[in-house]
């Protein structure tokens, strides 16, 4: 038996890690003007007897009586210190993904235009970082170029289009009212980097226009839940290295199985951002369950929560707090958010320790 034989044998007999998972501030497809501005994913490594122990301490700190103990109590002020303490506690066991929901519709709209049209002619701006180059001009520098009101409609036209709720009513959406405000901001930017991005948009619209009339279920674009997932796949992949886990997360209405095959595929697959390389997961299972009925995902619900908490310090200029700082090693490598922006500036405070295994 060659090697390669050997190590896929051996890995089939282990038996998988479980990662409790959960999330936060989620909306599905719905990302532009919603009252929490950042996506996030909580996970965690910690056995079922780990979790069990981490939230009965919880739940004796706070003296909940709720069936189930939830982030939001454990962040009320009279908790902080009992939270940082158990914090600090597992901080290597777990993981927070954050999804600026601007950018991430704004790298929707680079993705699925300009770096679709580029593929096309046999180019490849997600590798080079192209991509998110443009992504970020947009972000910060699109608000102050057109204002900020009109930045913000301009991506709900696009939002509410691509959106697959939008295609499951009798008639379904048209892309003339994102071509309307496309072709406005182009009218209106004054920014010559906004204008160069705005161009490439315009050029690449007619594939926008494909996307009309698709079936309900085609497109799942704008759910961030989905392809969080499969990133922070690869992140538990660099964490753990190279051994079989499986997610446990809460009930999800919309993880298809279609869909969940369809992640499972993406996370097993290498990534190739630059110069940088993340090897594919063995992910083998996304299982759900209910939340009450597993600590795993009721520990994943805290993280989520303590990262929608520490994005928010963020967002006031806030980065040193000593929840910040307790879990700097959580923070995922792959997170979304345009640079310079107020989280590039929290990761880039304290860079997490196993990102550096990345080659």
């Amino acid at each position: 038996m060659v090697a390669d034989e050997a190590d896929a044998a051996a890995s089939s007999t282990v038996e998988p890690i479980i990662i409790g998972c959960d999330e936060s501030a989620s909306a599905g497809e719905k990302l532009i003007d919603t009252a929490l501005p950042v996506f996030v994913h909580g996970s965690t490594d910690l056995t079922l007897d780990e979790a069990d122990n981490f939230m009965g301490d919880l739940r004796r700190v706070t003296r909940s009586q709720a069936p189930e103990l939830k982030s939001a109590t454990v962040l009320a002020r009279q908790h902080r210190p009992a939270l940082i303490a158990a914090m600090a506690a597992i901080a290597a066991r777990g993981n927070i993904h954050l999804v600026d929901k601007t950018y991430y519709v704004t790298t929707k709209l680079i993705d699925l235009l300009i770096a679709e049209r580029a593929s096309r002619a046999g180019e490849d701006v997600r590798f080079t970082g192209e991509g998110r180059q443009l992504a970020s001009a947009l972000v910060n520098e699109a608000p102050a170029d057109l204002g900020p009101t009109f930045w913000r409609m301009l991506l709900r036209r696009y939002n509410d289009y691509v959106r697959v709720y939008a295609r499951a009513g009798q008639t379904a959406p048209t892309v003339e009212p994102f071509f309307r405000a496309l072709r406005d901001a182009q009218s209106r930017a004054t920014n010559p980097r906004v204008q160069y991005v705005l161009g490439q948009l315009w050029e690449a619209r007619f594939l926008a226009a494909e996307y009309e009339g698709a079936r309900v279920g085609e497109m799942r674009e704008m759910d961030p839940a989905f392809s969080t997932l499969a990133a922070v796949a690869k992140t538990w992949r660099v964490r753990l290295g190279d051994v079989p886990f499986s997610f446990l997360i809460d009930r999800y209405a919309q993880l298809t199985d279609d869909v969940r095959e369809l992640i499972l595929e993406t996370a097993r697959l290498p990534l190739h951002i630059g110069a940088r390389t993340l090897p594919g997961a063995d992910l083998r299972e996304i299982r759900q369950t209910a939340s009450h009925l597993d600590a795993r995902v009721q520990v994943a619900d805290i993280i989520a929560g303590v990262g929608r908490e520490i994005a928010a310090l963020a967002a006031n200029g806030t980065y040193d707090d000593e929840l910040q700082v307790v879990v700097g090693e959580m923070l995922d490598l792959q997170g979304m958010w345009s640079d310079g922006s107020p989280l590039d500036v929290l990761y880039d405070r304290r860079p997490p320790a196993y990102a550096r295994r990345v080659s």
